[in-house]
C-alpha cells in the first residue's frame, strides 16, 4: 500500500497554516508542563514559566527559553513536515502488523 498524497499533505498543511485550530503555543505549553522539569520540590505544584528561565554559558546570557522553545518547536514543525511530505508516494506496509 502507497501512502495517500492527499491525506499526507492535507496533514501537513494543518501543521502548517491551522496552528490555531489544533492550539499549537497550548500544545507546547502542555508539553513544557508535562516534563516536570521547570520545578523543584519546593515549589510544590507551581512550575516556572518559559520565559522566566534564561540560559546562560560562562555568565553570558544566550537566551531566555521561553525563546528556545519557541524556535525549537517551529523547527521542529518544519521537519516533521518535511518528514510528512517524503512519506508521500512510499510503500508503507513495512509500517503494519501482518495479519495472518
Amino acid at each position: 500500500m502507497k501512502a495517500n498524497k492527499k491525506t499526507l499533505l492535507a496533514l501537513k498543511t494543518m501543521l502548517e497554516q491551522e496552528q490555531e485550530q489544533y492550539d499549537f503555543e497550548g500544545m507546547i505549553s502542555e508539553i513544557v508542563r508535562e516534563t516536570g522539569l521547570l520545578k523543584t520540590k519546593e515549589m510544590g505544584e507551581h512550575t516556572l514559566a518559559t520565559d522566566e528561565c534564561g540560559i546562560e554559558w560562562g555568565g553570558t546570557d544566550v537566551c531566555n527559553l521561553s525563546d528556545f522553545v519557541d524556535s525549537f518547536s517551529n523547527i521542529f514543525l518544519e521537519k516533521m513536515c518535511n518528514f510528512i511530505e517524503s512519506f508521500i508516494g512510499e510503500e508503507i506496509d513495512c509500517y503494519f502488523d501482518s495479519e495472518e
